[in-house]
């Protein structure tokens, strides 16, 4: 008895025990479930929802379209494509070996390349960006766990090649990297569009409820001032010219003068924008911008027109070239041939080093760089292009004694091709310095302008008479001086050319193998639509720039001429046929219709405004001819051994005589039309009939009579201002009346 109660005394102790256990245990474990709830809820809540937050939820970002730009005739210059790009998940792939080899036998490479990619420890990595539509297609058959496929949009460029340095070209994320895409960048990029999706477990998107959206905004369009056309016809011919003479680079460029827009703006080496990792950094340069060059003869028409603003000089004046070489101050000046006597006008036909060394001299320092500095040279035009450069237009202070030679025969002078057809476009519209232009206007997608650039004058830089006798030289210089190739049949041109040696580099002096050729031009000859550089660098050979850069340009007018821009050179019309649906731009001087506004050539209109220039020639000139010397403006420089006091009237006379009769013999016999004046006020000749001619043989028929002839419509002609058998004198104006049959 006792024995059984000791018993159960022992069990109900052990079951009291396993009571207490499990209730210590019991209240234990909810202790724990509280502080871990408590931590869970109090101090690890913030990051938990965090982690829950990009478990469920997900933003997506839509990027806005990147604007077009677009040529001065509605031609689109660039597109956007919809794209897919490649990317992984590197937490959900289970075998990165595996999926590394699959996607370098699709996208091509190592299978080390994508290896790292799959591996780390983010959850997301970029694969490949943008690959082709079949591609994609390959890869997601494949359906390769952890890999997904974003949409992006690709900037493509339908020319290529084509106005690839203007243009110029974006990174994988869209951003402007140079020419007009850097420029214009924030323009064109716009705002982008981010949405809120739920993630399923699965990880699929669905927006949610209230999602947060912000409207997008495509970016603006640009109109360019660029004729695609005319680019095209520049970069071919270009090529063609650079690879006929081996040379190093090439530039051109097309320019209104009326307006200062940019119709062509080329550089060789070229360079295709849909595919930079091609082409070297030298090739994606727009050198029309930054090289800077030694113009050579071409800045002879700074020098010509300073010497007939001030007075310096005009063209009765008669200089003696020597034979060849002439020692000027501490300096000897050398030409091509031995000229001898030489009137202004064939000084400046022929080229003459030694006669324009002299007229420099006269002209004087102070009023040479003014003059120079007032035509564009050692300042940023502010095109709105990166990489302009200033070139190089020293102060006369700097000068040394035989600066005043050199500058004025184009060395110790450093130009861009930009500045150089600024320069020309401004003799060509009468004397007026023009912002040059690349863009015409900013537009929304919906066609509404948003911005739009005008005609600008900088400052009147000589006047109309001057303007116009330096039209005349320059017409001189194609139909009997150094600029013979680059005529055209079609029509009258007229231009300089320009042969410089380069500078050696790390040493004094210029290279003797390493030369730049440029023609400078315009058409046509008596009232200027286009003007057109050419310069060929480093051509095999001496390069001079009559034989390696005026039948470029020849070629180039020709091809205008005959191709897509009768309306620039042969036309007063519109110049460009427009697209159905374009917007009213209020196009100027041919831009996709609409008449020239004549409102920047009055003379009231132009407005010396640039903070860059350090004086206006006009009031140098002012004051210089105020000191006396019989309103001739002789610089206080001028020496009596270039003044032209010094050659005899009767020697100038017969000198005179003898070159008009050269040039005429080198004309072919062709009366020149313009340039030398008549031996006698009587001189008269017979007019031709016209009738029933073509415009080229209407053309032709008149000059070999020294008459100018302006057309009235296409065809033949029916009738004409002057009657044939009637006289006139060389040089008088008669209008044909032409209709097609």
């Amino acid at each position: 008895m006792a024995g059984r109660t000791a018993k159960r005394k022992a069990g109900g102790s052990v079951h009291a025990r396993r009571l207490r256990v499990a209730l210590v245990s019991g209240i234990a474990i909810w202790m724990f479930i509280v502080g871990r709830l408590a931590m869970i809820q109090i101090v690890h809540s913030p990051r938990l929802a965090e982690r829950a937050t990009d478990q469920q939820v997900t933003e997506v970002v839509i990027s806005a379209d990147r604007g077009t730009i677009y040529d001065r005739n509605m031609v689109p210059l660039t597109n956007n494509l919809t794209v897919k790009s490649v990317c992984a998940y590197p937490k959900k792939i289970e075998s990165a070996h595996t999926v590394a080899h699959a996607l370098a036998r699709v996208l091509g490479g190592s299978y080390r390349d994508y290896l790292p990619k799959l591996t780390h420890n983010g959850n997301f990595s970029w694969i490949k960006r943008q690959i082709p539509p079949d591609v994609a297609t390959r890869l997601a058959a494949l359906d390769l766990p952890g890999i997904g496929f974003l949409t992006e949009s690709k900037r493509v460029y339908p020319f290529g090649k084509i106005g690839g340095q203007v243009i110029g070209m974006t990174d994988v994320d869209g951003n402007g990297l140079s020419g007009i895409e850097l420029q214009l960048d924030e323009e064109l990029t716009g705002a982008t569009e981010t949405v809120v999706h739920l993630l399923d477990c699965t990880r699929r998107q669905t927006p949610a409820p209230a999602c947060t959206m912000i409207e997008p905004r495509d970016g603006a369009s640009v109109v360019l001032t660029i004729d695609i056309r005319l680019q095209e016809i520049a970069e071919v011919e270009l090529e063609r010219g650079v690879r006929e003479h081996e040379a190093k680079t090439g530039m051109v460029v097309i320019q209104d003068p009326k307006t200062g827009e940019i119709l062509a703006m080329a550089s060789w080496p070229s360079f295709d924008p849909n595919c930079p990792q091609r082409y070297s950094t030298e090739s994606q340069k727009n050198r029309v911008l930054t090289d800077q060059f030694e113009p050579g003869s071409t800045f002879k028409l700074i020098t010509a027109a300073a010497a007939l603003q001030t007075g310096a000089a005009d063209r009765t004046c008669v200089y003696h070239a020597g034979r060849g070489k002439a020692r000027l101050g501490p300096c000897t000046i050398h030409d091509v041939k031995k000229y001898g006597w030489l009137p202004f006008d064939l000084a400046y036909a022929k080229s003459s080093n030694v006669c324009f060394a002299q007229i420099g001299k006269a002209v004087g320092g102070v009023l040479l760089y003014a003059i120079a500095r007032d035509f564009g040279f050692g300042c940023l035009t502010g095109i709105g292009l990166p990489g302009e450069v200033r070139g190089v237009l020293r102060e006369p202070d700097e000068w040394s004694r035989r600066s005043v030679y050199t500058i004025a025969i184009g060395q110790e002078v450093a130009v861009t091709a930009v500045q150089l057809i600024g320069a020309y476009s401004a003799i060509a519209n009468g004397g007026y310095l023009m912002d040059p232009r690349i863009t015409k206007a900013l537009i929304a997608d919906d066609g509404k302008v948003l911005e739009e650039t005008r005609p600008s004058v900088v400052r009147q830089v000589v006047d109309q008479r001057v303007a116009a006798s330096m039209r005349e030289l320059l017409r001189l210089v194609t139909v009997c001086g150094t600029g013979k190739q680059a005529q055209v049949d079609e029509v009258a041109v007229s231009g300089k050319t320009g042969t410089a040696q380069k500078v050696q580099v790390g040493k004094r002096g210029y290279d003797p193998t390493k030369w730049i050729g440029s023609f400078v031009g315009m058409a046509p000859a008596d009232d200027p639509e286009i003007v057109c550089l050419v310069v060929i660098d480093e051509p095999k050979g001496r390069g001079l720039g009559g034989v390696v850069a005026a039948p470029v340009f020849s070629r180039i007018v020709q091809r205008i001429v005959r191709g897509p821009g009768y309306g620039y050179v042969l036309s007063n019309g519109d110049r460009s046929e427009g697209v159905d649906g374009a917007p009213d731009l209020h196009a100027d001087a041919g831009g996709g219709g609409g008449s020239r506004e004549p409102g920047p050539f009055d003379a009231s209109a132009a407005s010396p405004s640039s903070a860059d220039q350090t004086g206006s020639a006009t009031d140098v000139v002012h004051a210089h001819q105020a000191g006396g010397n019989g309103g001739r403006g002789r610089s206080s420089e001028a020496t009596s051994d270039v003044a032209t006091s010094d050659v005899a009237s009767a020697g100038a006379a017969s000198a005179r005589a003898a070159s008009e009769e050269d040039a005429r013999s080198w004309a072919g016999g062709v009366p020149l039309d313009v340039l030398l004046p008549a031996t006698t006020d009587e001189e008269t000749v017979e007019v031709p009939d016209l009738r029933g001619l073509s415009v080229r043989l209407a053309r032709r028929t008149a000059s070999a009579k020294g008459l100018l002839v302006s057309f009235d419509g296409t065809g033949t002609v029916g009738s004409q201002s002057l009657r044939a058998g009637s006289t006139a004198r060389p040089g008088d104006r008669m209008t044909a009346t032409c209709a097609t049959r």
